[in-house]
């Protein structure tokens, strides 16, 4: 039996014996992802009625999720599927006791895990913020790499969260419907347009769902775990493995840009609203 061997390397934190500039892309995608957070963080908590967070969103009337201009209603997904605290619909879901929490706070966590435990972001994170390891060949500052063990055993819930991030297209495509129909103030029969702001959210449900149809669970539950398709699925199963297959093979590019066109929709939709620019109506409505 051979003996294995390690190759030599130095030890310490940032040490090693490339002459690349490794140190870029986990660079890169720290402030990336620390951007995004951020961002999300703050437009998450700028809708809730509490500290400094009510001169902002709803307590000063002044709501920052949807656009309702021109007889539109474009909603930004980082609030959907809309729940405010004490209203109408799923709203009147939440005890009383909870009423200070943004809209945001009550779905973001489909998403969050979602992404949070992703094959494709756990390295990305792993990299940039835990050095763990910092790159190939890199050393780490915590001794060797163990796997995902102890408190990163909830990784393994990435399936079921993937279940709900599909769910969770069909809502947003919902909102891309709900973006085509105009209704004139005091009601009435509404007809039916296109504005930028729905272009926004649709190319956003497109983004989404290169991302999510093709992560790796998901590609699994369609096909990974047969077989063969022929005895076992039919000739509409193996077509949706293949495509999730093609997903797959750019699900890192699909990450990234998709996380970027989320945050985008909904500045683009905060924008808006705060008078920055205009939501361009470009056929159709009132």
């Amino acid at each position: 039996m051979v003996e294995a061997k390690h190759l030599p390397m130095e030890r310490g934190f940032g040490k090693t014996d490339r002459i690349d500039n490794w140190w870029k892309s986990p660079l890169a995608m720290g402030v990336y992802l620390g951007v995004a957070v951020l961002y999300a963080t703050w437009r998450g908590f700028m809708e809730a009625d509490f500290w400094i967070f009510e001169e902002f969103g709803r307590s000063a009337g002044n709501q920052t999720m949807a656009i309702e201009s021109n007889g539109s209603h474009v909603l930004s997904p980082l609030f959907s599927p809309l729940i405010v605290p004490g209203e109408d619909g799923l709203g009147s879901w939440v005890p009383e006791n909870l009423w200070w929490m943004s809209p945001a706070m009550f779905i973001l966590i489909v998403p969050a895990g979602f992404r949070g435990t992703c094959y494709y972001y756990r390295k990305a994170y792993y990299r940039s913020f835990m050095a763990s390891p910092a790159a190939c060949a890199v050393s780490t500052p915590f001794g060797d790499y163990k796997g995902e063990s102890r408190v990163f055993l909830f990784q393994n819930i990435h399936r079921y969260f993937m279940y709900l991030a599909v769910a969770y297209l069909f809502v947003l495509g919902y909102d891309v419907l709900l973006a085509t129909q105009f209704h004139p103030e005091g009601g009435g029969a509404g007809s039916f347009g296109v504005s930028v702001g729905t272009l926004v959210l649709l190319l956003n449900v497109i983004m989404l769902g290169g991302y999510t149809l093709g992560c790796h669970s998901f590609r699994h539950a369609i096909g990974g775990i047969r077989n063969r398709f022929r005895n076992g699925g039919g000739v509409v199963a193996e077509a949706c493995w293949k495509s999730c297959t093609k997903l797959n093979k750019s699900h890192n590019k699909w990450a990234i840009y998709s996380l970027f066109w989320v945050m985008f929709s909904d500045f683009y939709i905060y924008a808006c609203t705060e008078g920055w620019w205009r939501d361009v109506v470009l056929f159709g409505g009132l």
